[in-house]
């Protein structure tokens, strides 16, 4: 493991991770110090794995599906064999899977997944700092490592789904699969006599099968999921009811950029903020490192009530 940057592994099933991992861990504690390097890089290959996204392991199949759309039945295109007749890749071996990569490789990288590569990489320095300072690997995590995996794990899958939802061609697959909503706006004023300023929004969506629920945080714009404004709407789904067949998403107010009434909008989640998960994680770290945290000692906080301000009352009566 004395690589400056971390080497990706390129497979093209799903079967080769947990084979390299079980024999990394039959090979843990291996006297030749080469042999025991290529465990501890294996174990760090498995563990990224898991975080969709990454660059560390590029399924190809995975990820050329991601890309491309072959007009066959799911089972072929979940096949290395069928992608390497349409790639027209001959070669078997590892030059194979190297060629099939320079295929899919190309193009601009989506913005939402650069957090996830620099997370790569500083997962990767500190495997090496850990491999230098003599930590085992293959013992369990503590409490604290095991839970900061899973949400590590968690905020890179939902900054995937998002990357992928900035891509025009994804959004418009996404709208069959209810990712993505579709349909016509109506606008509802503010109610005379209130502090409110911004108007309510409703969208007549036309599917049925939005994935978009009722506290889903979501943006949207006018026109089609192929279009790409600057200029987009941010709300929160209030309600959701079916009227006469058709789907009402009720997203209540909206400030800058709502539509008009009667245009055609296009919405779909708001995508997370990688500074926001960063500082979470951060902060969940702390909690379970202190010793008299409630995340470190198990004990559930203790509900207290404290005073509302009078002007945070007198809004959420008017709301």
């Amino acid at each position: 493991m004395g690589r400056c940057d971390p080497a990706p592994l390129l497979t093209d099933d799903t079967g080769t991770v947990p084979a390299l991992l079980t024999l990394a861990r039959a090979h843990a504690h291996h006297p030749d110090p080469q042999v025991a390097g290529a465990a501890a890089m294996v174990a760090w290959w498995a563990d990224r794995a898991d975080h969709p996204g990454t660059s560390a392991v590029v399924n190809l199949v995975a990820a050329s599906s991601a890309r491309y759309v072959l007009g066959t039945t799911p089972d072929a295109e979940r096949s290395a064999t069928t992608w390497r007749h349409w790639f027209g890749i001959c070669d078997d071996s590892v030059s194979g899977l190297h060629e099939w990569a320079a295929k899919i490789g190309g193009g601009p990288l989506l913005p939402l997944l650069a957090p996830i590569h620099e997370d790569d990489r500083y997962c990767w320095d500190r495997a090496l700092s850990a491999a230098t300072a003599g930590h085992d690997w293959s013992r369990p995590d503590n409490t604290a490592t095991a839970a900061m995996g899973l949400r590590t794990r968690c905020d890179a899958a939902d900054l995937k789904a998002a990357a992928l939802l900035d891509n025009p061609l994804w959004r418009q697959r996404a709208v069959h699969t209810g990712h993505v909503a579709v349909g016509v706006a109506s606008v509802t004023p503010p109610p005379t006599g209130t502090r409110r300023r911004n108007a309510s929004l409703s969208v007549t969506c036309e599917r049925l099968d939005t994935r978009l629920r009722l506290g889903s945080e979501v943006t949207g714009w006018t026109g089609t999921p192929a279009d790409t404004p600057f200029e987009r709407f941010c709300a929160e789904v209030t309600s959701a009811h079916v009227v006469e067949g058709q789907l009402v998403l009720h997203l209540g107010p909206v400030g800058a950029h709502a539509p008009t009434p009667g245009a055609r909008v296009c919405v779909m989640p708001q995508p997370p903020s990688p500074q926001t998960m960063r500082a979470g994680r951060g902060r969940y770290w702390r909690l379970y490192r202190a010793r008299r945290s409630w995340l470190s000692t198990g004990h559930t906080p203790v509900a207290t009530r404290r005073e509302v301000p009078l002007d945070v009352l007198i809004a959420g009566a008017e709301d």
